[in-house]
């Protein structure tokens, strides 16, 4: 019996120092709050990589936006183009002069002025116009430009050159470029 009373007490022991060798009850709470730590840390790192990212993605969207947008801008001047936008028409010759410095300032550089009808009877018109350029593919895209950002109203026309004008139509075409 006094060997069942030692193994007893030895076992008892033993389970105790085994327990007291084991993690406490605050080691264990420390570990657990900084595998806690260490995991929002890592949830904070991947949000910081996702917000970076998506910064990066806003502006290289932004960057090939503004490619788009100044080759939609993109106007291809031609002095020999067959083709031209008319913005204006005018009774008046000095109104249509004036109106070709408004053109300018916008930056339109090429507008030029056409003089238009027949003064034997009074029926003559100052037209306005913007170009010269080469294909009608361009002309409506110096049209479209000029409905986006002036909200202009236009047409495209031919160029006084390219129509074959008589004689009288010849003499009164003016252009200033």
């Amino acid at each position: 019996m006094k060997r069942a009373v030692i193994f007893l007490i030895t076992s008892a022991m033993a389970i105790s120092m085994l327990q007291a060798c084991g993690p406490s009850e605050e080691e264990i709470q420390q570990r657990e709050q900084a595998r806690q730590d260490s995991l929002e840390r890592v949830k904070q790192q991947r949000l910081e990589q996702q917000r970076q990212d998506s910064i990066e993605q806003a502006r290289q969207d932004s960057i090939e936006a503004a490619k788009r947008e100044r080759e939609r801008n993109r106007i291809e001047y031609d002095s020999n183009g067959a083709f031209a936008v008319q913005v204006e028409a005018w009774r008046s010759e000095e109104k249509a002069e004036a109106q070709i410095q408004k053109w300018v300032d916008r930056g339109y550089e090429n507008a030029y002025v056409v003089k238009m009808g027949n003064e034997e009877t009074g029926d003559v018109w100052f037209r306005v116009r913007l170009g010269h350029v080469a294909t009608k593919e361009m002309a409506q895209k110096l049209q479209d430009k000029l409905m986006r950002n002036h909200n202009a109203k236009s047409w495209i026309s031919m160029t006084m050159d390219m129509q074959e004008p008589n004689a009288a139509e010849a003499d009164t075409m003016k252009t200033e470029e």
